[in-house]
């Protein structure tokens, strides 16, 4: 596992329209485009599009455009306390 002291953005989605956005910003904040993520990916461009406006696409493919995109999940059951620390 890699450990890094680069702080990076807190996302909070709640439902798979707020984790297509949060996707959607660090993609770009990554610089890389929809076609890049879909190549990296190995799916087509529509289905980026479709992650990143919060349509149904597979589990598998969101876990791997997260990482792709330079982040991490942590899955936290709702109503859970959460203190995020550098």
């Amino acid at each position: 596992m890699e450990h890094s002291d680069e702080l990076t953005p807190f996302y909070r989605a709640v439902d798979a329209a707020s984790l297509g956005r949060s996707i959607a910003d660090a993609r770009k904040e990554a610089a890389i485009t929809q076609q890049e993520l879909a190549m990296k990916l190995g799916v087509t461009r529509g289905t980026i599009v479709r992650l990143e406006a919060g349509g149904a696409v597979s589990v598998v493919v969101a876990m791997q455009a997260i990482r792709a995109v330079g982040r991490d999940v942590a899955l936290v059951p709702r109503f859970s306390k959460l203190q995020v620390r550098p």
